[in-house]
């Protein structure tokens, strides 16, 4: 165990880092213990590499370890059924300690996992360890360490992880077969139950590991600071190796110990990237730099692209501007500055930045100044004009100055607003548009509005607004139906320009109109003609006639639309002994409805004629002084039969009422040389009645 001991101080530098991601644990409590499996395919072999979960399984697998049994699964392309089963393994341990010995001198990784498989001394540093719970705490957190410092020593070397029994090659493969291997914890389930892992995998799945990408590097004052996302690969590399090179010396390991995530904590949102800072011994010196991904089998992938840089000494002045005056054209304008002597080693060149306001966003207007020169001429100035210089350093990095001000005299308004539009919704909001002005000394637009046209308007904008679009909010429920707006531009100099044209909205109508009134019906051999009065609105457009059968769940029938100049309706559609609802709608020109008036009820009478089987007929018979009337009906439900008379061009009227069913009547009330006109009406059991054709004779 000696030679151990000098490797204590390793296990605690690890310790300080973030161990394995491909077997990663979190700390000891009530999670289901399992065993995970990863496998690489190279040309003739199939590696395996294993770990538990937790760290109590770890503990006692290196008891009672593991064991291998590989499922061939496919053969030539085709799906064996049952599968060919072979037990590769039965219990794979650690290695005695005797067997660690030839690694441990030449390997770190073997130092540290035989430490933590067979170590007796692994001590957490607490104050006051004690007896009792402090003690269980601090027998736990050692285990913990042991688990992890073990499978993180396994990751960095694949004959680590065979010494430690987490690995095994499977030298009897062919390439026309894929297998599924599970591996499967001995440990006693009265002790621990673990759950068993498996990967599927053939010859055929080989692939070369894939080079590091967006490897990046910024370089300071004698330092470099690279970084490179590790995400992209993390199936693939689990720490990576970094390599400097110069234009004397070809690519050297930084360091002896591989460079891997440091995990921030479970609730941390840890970054993609790994950030490695190298020291440089000297600035202005060209530096080479590569990294190298280390897979969980202990293989080191291809190296990244290479990048280079030179350490650049930091920028630590500040550039002042002593002169910002103006021309007396007022045209441009000439600005001076000053900068220290002692500060032009780290200086590259000056920029000038311009503003149209003191805080707000400046813009380069003039780069790559050289940093011999301390004065500019500016021109295209603005109406409102701040101007910084910034010096640049060789290493990139910028100090500003304090900003001056420059404004030349300007009494030309901006040109007035043009293509003003705008819409005005149902609900009163209106969302005004119009075209932007070019002026670059343009400050803003105020908007105006009226409820009345060629009224005063009133003005919404307390401070000119920036865009070309404006959303105002209209009262729907006040009298007036338009709306009026204009616009006007300012200028920084809050010169204002001309009015906009007048742009005049309509309010959309959300008023239904009123409803109409029946004011009559009259039902007349089925037929039933109703009247109304028409909605009072002046945009009603239509009235809608809905009818159903009473007493149904038949929907409302829509049987006429009529313009509201038109108030009756004659509906013929009907069926006797039925009777109907009837309700009216009214209709706006925005397609608006009124609520449905009360319905009306109408009782449609059995109205079907009579028909005669002889019509009626009249003989005169002057010696007798008569005159003879028949007539002949089928029985047809009559009650009674009702004749009428008339002498010529005298209305007709009721004459004689026969409430049984005859057929004949002699009439001997009459005048030598008088015209007679006759009717018969036909009264049914039902009510209705049909009236017969009149005749006409002379006596």
């Amino acid at each position: 165990m000696s030679s151990l001991v000098k490797y204590s101080i390793v296990v605690i530098i690890f310790l300080m880092g973030s161990f394995s991601k491909n077997f990663a644990q979190k700390a000891i409590g009530n999670e289901q213990p399992e065993v995970k499996v990863i496998a690489a395919a190279s040309k003739d072999v199939i590696r395996l590499r294993w770990a538990v979960t937790t760290p109590l399984a770890w503990k006692y697998a290196n008891t009672y370890g593991f064991k291998i049994i590989r499922k061939t699964i496919v053969s030539n392309g085709e799906v064996i059924n049952p599968s060919e089963v072979t037990s590769l393994a039965s219990t794979i341990l650690p290695k005695p300690l005797t067997a660690w010995d030839p690694f441990i001198d030449n390997s770190d990784a073997a130092a540290i996992a035989a430490q933590a498989i067979y170590g007796d001394d692994f001590d957490v540093d607490m104050e006051n360890g004690g007896d009792g719970i402090l003690k269980i705490v601090n027998q736990a957190q050692v285990l913990e360490q042991r688990f992890s410092v073990a499978l993180y020593a396994a990751d960095q070397d694949y004959e680590v992880a065979k010494l430690s029994g987490l690995a095994y090659v499977d030298t009897s493969v062919k390439p026309n077969e894929k297998y599924f291997y599970e591996v499967i914890s001995n440990i006693p389930t009265e002790k621990l139950n673990v759950g068993k892992g498996g990967v599927y995998i053939g010859l055929e799945d080989h692939q070369p590991l894939p080079k590091p990408v967006e490897f990046t590097g910024v370089f300071k004052d004698k330092t470099a600071l690279l970084s490179w996302n590790y995400k992209l690969l993390q199936h693939h590399y689990n720490s990576y190796i970094v390599e400097r090179a110069d234009h004397a010396s070809d690519f050297k390991p930084l360091q002896d110990v591989p460079v891997i995530h440091v995990d921030e904590g479970a609730d941390h949102e840890s970054s993609e990237r790994i950030i490695y800072i190298d020291s440089l011994s000297q600035n202005n010196h060209t530096y080479k730099y590569r990294i190298k991904g280390i897979s969980p089998f202990g293989d080191i992938g291809p190296p990244s692209d290479e990048i280079e840089g030179k350490g650049q000494k930091a920028l630590l002045h500040n550039p002042a501007i002593t002169v910002a005056k103006l021309h007396e054209h007022q045209k441009s304008a000439v600005i001076t500055w000053e900068f220290p002597e002692k500060g032009l080693e780290a200086l590259d060149y000056f920029e000038v930045n311009r503003s149209n306001t003191v805080k707000g966003h400046y813009s380069v207007v003039q780069s790559q100044i050289p940093k011999t020169k301390n004065t500019i001429e500016i021109n295209d100035l603005q109406a409102i004009n701040y101007y910084t210089i910034t010096a640049v350093g060789k290493d990139g990095s910028k100090r500003t100055s304090f900003p001056q001000k420059i404004e030349p005299l300007d009494s030309t308004p901006p040109v007035a607003p043009l293509g003003l539009i705008g819409q005005l919704d149902a609900k009163g909001v209106a969302v005004l548009r119009w075209n932007k002005n070019i002026e670059n000394d343009l400050l803003g637009y105020r908007v105006f509005r009226a409820t009345v046209e060629n009224n005063e308007f009133t003005q919404l904008t307390v401070d000119p607004i920036v865009q070309n679009r404006f959303v105002d909010t209209v009262q729907m429920n006040l009298a007036n139906k338009e709306v009026f707006y204009k616009v006007q531009a300012f200028d920084r100099r809050y010169n204002p320009s001309g009015f906009s044209e007048v742009l005049k909205l309509k309010k959309p109508d959300i008023i239904p109109p009123t409803q109409p009134v029946f004011e009559s019906y009259n039902v007349e051999e089925g037929k039933v003609q109703l009247q109304w009065i028409s909605s009072s609105s002046e945009d009603a457009l239509k009235t809608l006639v809905y009818r159903k059968e009473k007493g149904t769940k038949t929907p409302w029938e829509l049987i006429a639309e009529p313009v509201v100049a038109h108030n009756t309706h004659l509906d013929s559609n009907t069926i006797p002994d039925k009777e109907y609802l009837y309700t009216l709608v009214s209709v706006d020109e925005t397609g608006l409805e009124s609520e449905p008036i009360t319905p009306l009820s109408i009782k449609i009478p059995d109205y079907q004629k009579i028909i005669p089987a002889r019509p009626l007929n009249a003989v005169v018979n002057r010696e007798e002084q008569n005159i003879r009337l028949d007539w002949k009906y089928k029985n047809q439900n009559i009650k009674e039969i009702h004749l009428y008379k008339a002498k010529e061009d005298a209305p007709i009227t009721l004459y004689k009422i026969f409430d049984t069913p005859i057929n004949s009547y002699t009439d001997t009330q009459l005048k030598i040389n008088t015209t007679y006109v006759y009717a018969l009406r036909v009264i049914r059991e039902s009510g209705t009645s049909t009236m017969e054709k009149k005749i006409t004779i002379t006596y």
